[in-house]
């Protein structure tokens, strides 16, 4: 996962190196920063239509899942439903791109409608809902009053967060906080959650209900995804009330991204902000900063280029002899990959006829409402 100030650094040799070595999970925060471009201010160098190009055309080689929106999770979350927060991707299942078996054992992503989107945006076609989202963004961005946020948080903070004197001391005094077992602590935090998710009355309702009844005694431990969400909030307000975190407008942006880290193993940026912040995130995951990984990107470019001149046999993968010198990218793979042992792995299906004339069947099943979808595009296409 990685930001659009990640993805601004890379040129596209470099993007094709980053997918040779991550499987890359999307947010909607950095749909919506890219389109956003759409609406900056002309400079002499480049208009804004080629910027969003530039970007994505990236984007077009990196494409991947896409997680739910982080508040319909933490809601999920609150409703007793578990949310992985160890680097897998929980998907909407309501989505049309997304289908569900009927034994709810496998679910198949058409990633279609993305690479649609991206090479619409890559070849310059954007259509008057782009330059609405585009518009809304930001004048989003514009109404973003920080200052008022902090102000609002002050008296919590100083309430509860008054001996910090950094942010790190901020977030273990939250911790500490988050934490406390007494029964109006709990409450408030689960109002505060509430509050956070925009949750509807219903919603609301059935929260209260299972602390009532002593189902949820701890919001972070009933709901962890939830109160990771919660949990980085606090932080960032009361950072910015604390005067540990500026008022920068796209700071608020900027968090969104962190809502959805727990997604993935490796989270990559070039943004002071998210480095600041990281501690206060949730899940099994590591940072990296964005020029470190651009360095190795540059790096393996360039022994792969003298590998290829020199027609050697040898290769960059992962623990090769080529790898010696310090990668942050070997370093994550020996992190969060398992080495396999091939002899006790059971032998895989090679083509789609060698898997078991069910799961084949399966797969016919998922696979037609998107055909269905592909067939109605191509109609629409053909008749413009």
């Amino acid at each position: 996962m990685f930001d659009k100030s990640f993805l601004e650094m890379l040129n596209a040799e470099e993007v094709l190196e980053l997918s040779m070595h991550f499987k890359f999970v999307g947010t909607p925060t950095l749909i919506g920063e890219i389109i956003a471009d759409l609406k900056l201010e002309p400079s002499k160098r480049r208009l804004p239509s080629d910027v969003v190009k530039a970007l994505s055309r990236k984007m077009q080689k990196v494409h991947g899942l896409q997680p739910a929106n982080y508040r319909t999770l933490a809601i999920a979350n609150i409703y007793a439903h578990e949310i992985s927060m160890i680097g897998q991707v929980p998907v909407d299942g309501s989505a049309p791109n997304v289908h569900v078996t009927s034994d709810r054992r496998g679910v198949l992503y058409d990633s279609t409608p993305e690479q649609i989107l991206w090479a619409r945006w890559g070849n310059g076609e954007f259509e008057s809902e782009d330059e609405l989202t585009a518009t809304t963004w930001r004048k989003g961005i514009e109404q973003i009053d920080l200052e008022g946020i902090a102000a609002i948080w002050k008296k919590f903070s100083s309430q509860h967060l008054n001996g910090a004197s950094n942010q790190d001391e901020l977030i273990s005094a939250l911790d500490v906080f988050l934490r406390d077992s007494a029964p109006a602590v709990q409450r408030q935090i689960l109002t505060m959650t509430l509050d956070l998710l925009r949750a509807s009355a219903q919603d609301r309702r059935l929260a209260n209900a299972l602390m009532n009844i002593g189902e949820m005694r701890s919001v972070l431990e009933f709901a962890p995804y939830a109160g990771s969400v919660i949990r980085l909030f606090l932080a960032f307000t009361c950072g910015l009330a604390r005067g540990f975190i500026g008022p920068r407008p796209t700071n608020y942006i900027d968090l969104q991204y962190l809502y959805y880290s727990p997604f993935c193993m490796v989270f990559v940026s070039n943004d002071k902000f998210h480095r600041e912040m990281w501690r206060a995130t949730s899940g099994v995951h590591t940072f990296l900063w964005g020029q470190d990984l651009k360095d190795d990107l540059r790096r393996r470019i360039a022994i792969r280029d003298e590998i290829n001149q020199s027609d050697s046999d040898v290769s960059l993968a992962q623990g090769s002899p080529v790898d010696k010198t310090p990668s942050v990218i070997a370093e994550m793979w020996r992190t969060y990959m398992r080495a396999m042992d091939k002899s006790d792995q059971p032998r895989r299906a090679k083509t789609f006829e060698d898997l078991d004339p069910e799961i084949q069947q399966q797969f016919r099943e998922a696979a037609a409402p998107f055909d269905r979808m592909d067939q109605s595009r191509i109609s629409r296409n053909s008749k413009t």
